[in-house]
C-alpha cells in the first residue's frame, strides 16, 4: 500500500486506494506530500489484513489464538502492527469486497 502512495503521489499513477492508516503513516514518514496527492472519498468499513488459522487446528486452540488477538490493547504492539485493534470476523464480512469485485467486473476465482 505504501507504494500506492508513492506512484499517484510521483505522478506514475493517476489514482490509487488504500486505508487512511496507511496513507497517514507515509505521510508521518515522509515518504510522500500530501499536498502531491487529493483524498477522492472514503469507504464504508471492511476486513483488512486477515490472520488466519489452519481448519484442522483443534477448535479450543483457535478460540484461544482469536481472544489473544481481540484483547490486544497495547497500543505499543498494536502500533507495531500499524492497528487500531483486531476484531473477530466471518465470511459474510467480506461481502462487501466480493460485491466491489462484481462491480468491477473482477473473477476474485482467477486472480
Amino acid at each position: 500500500h505504501d507504494a500506492v502512495a508513492v506512484n499517484v503521489a510521483n505522478g506514475n499513477a493517476d489514482a490509487g486506494g488504500l486505508s487512511e492508516v496507511i496513507f497517514n503513516h507515509v505521510v508521518e514518514r515522509g515518504l510522500i506530500d500530501p499536498s502531491k496527492v487529493k483524498v477522492l472519498g472514503y469507504s464504508g468499513e471492511y476486513p483488512q489484513y486477515p490472520w488466519a488459522m489452519r481448519s484442522n487446528l483443534s477448535p479450543e486452540l483457535k478460540t484461544k489464538v482469536r481472544d489473544v488477538f481481540v484483547g490486544i490493547d497495547d497500543p505499543e504492539v498494536l502500533r507495531n502492527f500499524k492497528a487500531e485493534a483486531f476484531a473477530p470476523i466471518t465470511d459474510a464480512d467480506y461481502d462487501v469486497i466480493r460485491k466491489m469485485g462484481s462491480l468491477l467486473g473482477l473473477d476474485f476465482a482467477t486472480m
